[in-house]
């Protein structure tokens, strides 16, 4: 007898009654489970290959945004000095514009002072004149006596018939 109380032939009947049933199972279940684990193995092997697939891609773009971005930094960068170079022309041509602007007012304002000056010399000149008539005028009238007047007119028509 065997260790435990068991016969030999309980023992032999179990490992052939296991191996006859692991060998049902294996013919039986063997292709199928075999074609199973084939596809699953495959399914398995295909879903690794597309994760890798799709691992390389994203690191692939995300070298690329890497890239962009650092670009992005000086692209920034030059499109600031862009903007800092043409406000700066933009500012010397208005400083220019400005300065030809007030040249032209200067030049202006001369000629317009020249054309008043000389319209107050002219105004001054005519009242000078005016003055000087109305002076002259007066000191005739108390100058001249009535025999100058008399005479001047004399003189004044024999002129005139001399020229005849």
């Amino acid at each position: 007898m065997a260790a435990g109380g068991e016969s030999l032939w309980s023992i032999v009947f179990k490992f052939v009654n296991f191996g006859i049933l692991v060998a049902a199972l294996i013919y039986f279940v063997g292709k199928p489970l075999k074609k199973f684990l084939a596809n699953r193995h495959k399914t398995i092997k295909d879903k690794i290959e597309e994760t890798q697939k799709a691992l390389n891609e994203a690191q692939e773009l995300r070298t690329r945004y890497q890239d962009r971005l650092a670009k992005l930094d000086e692209e920034i960068e030059a499109f600031k000095k862009q903007i800092l170079a043409e406000a700066e022309e933009e500012k010397k041509k208005i400083v220019d514009d400005a300065v030809k602007f007030s040249v032209k007012i200067k030049e202006q304002a001369r000629l317009t002072a020249q054309q008043e000056q000389k319209e107050i010399a002219r105004r001054i000149k005519e009242e000078i004149a005016r003055l000087t008539v109305e002076d002259a005028e007066k000191l005739i009238a108390e100058k001249i006596t009535k025999a100058d007047h008399e005479k001047m007119v004399d003189d004044f028509i024999v002129k005139l018939r001399s020229l005849n």
